[in-house]
């Protein structure tokens, strides 16, 4: 018996096949770029209020001057940021590096009253922290220690070697340190003026430097390999080293952590045994704000940048506002519990 509707049986087999695949796209797009696209959104509604309410008939609110000086002021945290980014992308965390921030800037400014030259003190600064991290590696993938656990006990030891350095703050007074410190580009005038220093070259070279080893390198693929794997069986499938990268993202951690501290020490011209306490929590902010899970496996380091602009943004806004610095703690809350959510979301899209 034939019916009017079996022509259009096989034509329509094809069109939801095409269907499937096009939400199956969806879908995939969703779990990798939903988080970022958070990012991003967040970021232009606050330039837009910051736009609508704080622009002058003789300046605007959004230039670049403004960006100029979000970089130059959080130049440390995207360092720090972007060495967080690795150990979460691997599922792993690191709660040394405010310590070592700490470490770093009390051991610059001791080697500088001491006579030695600029150069070694800068390598000796950053070793610190590549050695700080390479400790926190070996104990993770060697002795089986849990990363919180790890990382809190370089934490102590860190902070405790920088109060036998010093429990007062040392000025930082070498001329070719004072140099480096107020050595910048200008551009524009007046009110358009806008600079670039040397941390902010420091600070956007280590991120593309990153964005390179994460996207391009098999090193790269072996730390969302162990991010997405369970303890490393993902990259041994793709026939990388879960080993050395497990202990290589916490070297990698270390020494952006080293380079951290020179560029606080830039920034203050000082180094001090009280720097950096909560630092490590506002560079885990940063990252997970810029869009990778906390559970590994997802995200992208440039999103960890945009998440440090949002930071320091919400700290611009706060000040323009007149309120009190410690709302900046409140909102900052409130935009890390909504990005939290947001993963719990994106994280439940991939156990379907």
């Amino acid at each position: 018996m034939s019916t009017g509707l079996s022509p259009a049986a096989p034509s329509g087999a094809p069109v939801r096949r095409r269907d499937t695949r096009v939400r199956g796209f969806l879908d995939r797009l969703d779990r990798r770029f939903l988080p970022v696209v958070g990012t991003l959104l967040t970021l232009v509604v606050m330039l837009g209020v910051g736009q609508q309410r704080y622009s002058t008939s003789r300046a605007d609110f959004l230039s670049m001057r403004l960006f100029s000086n979000l970089l130059l002021d959080n130049s440390y945290l995207l360092v720090l940021a972007v060495g967080m980014t690795f150990v979460v992308l691997a599922g792993g965390i690191d709660l040394s590096v405010g310590a070592v921030v700490a470490l770093v800037g009390l051991v610059t400014a001791k080697l500088f009253t001491a006579g030695v030259p600029l150069p070694v003190v800068l390598v000796l600064g950053v070793l610190i922290g590549t050695c700080c991290g390479l400790l926190i590696g070996v104990m993770v993938q060697v002795f089986d220690i849990q990363p919180f656990i790890a990382s809190l006990a370089v934490m102590f030891l860190a902070r405790g070697l920088a109060n036998v350095v010093s429990t007062e703050s040392l000025k930082i007074d070498d001329p070719s340190f004072s140099a480096l410190a107020s050595w910048s580009l200008k551009f524009g005038q007046g009110r358009e003026t806008w600079r670039i220093n040397a941390s902010m070259v420091i600070a956007v070279a280590v991120l593309l430097l990153a964005v390179y080893v994460l996207h391009y390198t098999r090193f790269g693929r072996s730390v969302y390999g162990l991010g997405a794997g369970d303890r490393g069986l993902a990259v041994e499938l793709m026939g990388l080293r879960p080993a050395r990268t497990r202990i290589g993202v916490y070297v990698i951690s270390g020494t952006c952590a080293g380079i951290a501290g020179i560029l606080f020490s830039l920034y203050t011209k000082s180094g001090f045994n009280l720097t950096g306490i909560g630092m490590e929590l506002d560079a885990i902010a940063a990252v997970v704000i810029g869009g990778t899970l906390l559970s590994g496996g997802v995200g992208f380091v440039l999103g960890t940048g945009a998440g440090v602009v949002v930071y320091g943004l919400i700290q611009v806004l706060i000040a323009r506002e007149g309120l009190d610095s410690w709302y900046t703690r409140v909102f900052i809350g409130a935009v890390l519990l909504a990005f939290v959510v947001l993963q719990k979301v994106v994280t439940a899209r991939r156990r379907r």
